[in-house]
């Protein structure tokens, strides 16, 4: 879905008025911690919505005892978790150990610097590494939590579609003309998450980028003129390029 809306994005209202607009129905909304609120989970609690939730580091909620009964490995990760139900939700605690490490230690720099005192010393260690999430559906921990990380991939999207394609930079006037640059940007948004699914596929991605795939590609042309087709000659890297994604968008010898 694609729409301009009054007002800040980041006002809460802008949430209740978009899921009013959608069907929903059989899906799951994963949240980011900006749309935390005592207001939120009564609204969705309210549309009786699948949802997952994370909650902000200085909510009372994390106060709450929850034990650590399971753990699993997420990319190398060992992370430690929990589940309670509390009103007409259920609450998901999860202790990441690396991030907990890398949390306590700039912790520590930050007391040596005097950047903060004793007691926020004391209740940022109590927090470190844990992430807790808050959703009315009773599922396994596992599934909350890959949930939760799927959002990631959401978020590096928009990164690209903002510094990549520099799509958030508008000097528009009316919603139509932001409607069409905003069109135009997610189909450049589509097009470059297909190149980099591509690149992944064939093992490219940590040796070249989407962007640099199309400047490779820029290489060669093709003209059609009087019913005949000619095309360029397609240079080696182009060629090796083409032949590891499995396109096979060249033949192998061009006909003059």
């Amino acid at each position: 879905m694609i729409r301009s809306l009054p007002g800040s994005v980041k006002d809460k209202k802008a949430l209740y008025y978009s899921i009013n607009e959608l069907d929903i129905e059989g899906k799951i909304l994963v949240l980011d911690r900006g749309f935390f609120s005592e207001g939120t989970i009564k609204f969705l609690g309210g549309k009786n919505i699948s949802y997952v939730l994370p909650v902000k580091r200085n909510s009372h909620y994390y106060d709450i005892r929850i034990h650590h009964t399971e753990y699993f490995s997420y990319h190398g990760r060992l992370i430690k978790c929990g589940k309670r139900r509390y009103n007409d939700f259920y609450l998901y605690l999860f202790e990441d150990q690396d991030l907990r490490l890398e949390e306590q230690k700039i912790l520590y720099r930050k007391l040596d610097e005097c950047k903060i005192d004793k007691k926020k010393f004391d209740v940022g260690m109590r927090k470190t590494g844990k992430i807790l999430i808050i959703s009315a559906m009773d599922v396994t921990k596992q599934k909350i939590y890959h949930l939760y990380k799927k959002r990631e991939v959401v978020e590096k999207m928009f990164d690209s579609y903002k510094s990549v394609l520099n799509a958030d930079k508008l000097y528009l006037q009316d919603d139509e003309s932001v409607f069409g640059h905003v069109f135009i940007a997610f189909l450049s948004l589509y097009i470059h998450c297909k190149l980099e699914l591509l690149l992944t596929k064939a093992k490219l991605s940590h040796k070249i980028t989407p962007i640099d795939l199309l400047f490779q590609y820029w290489k060669v042309y093709h003209l059609e003129m009087g019913g005949r087709g000619m095309s360029t000659e397609v240079p080696k890297k182009v060629m090796g390029l083409d032949e590891a994604l499995g396109l096979h968008m060249f033949p192998k010898t061009i006909q003059s």
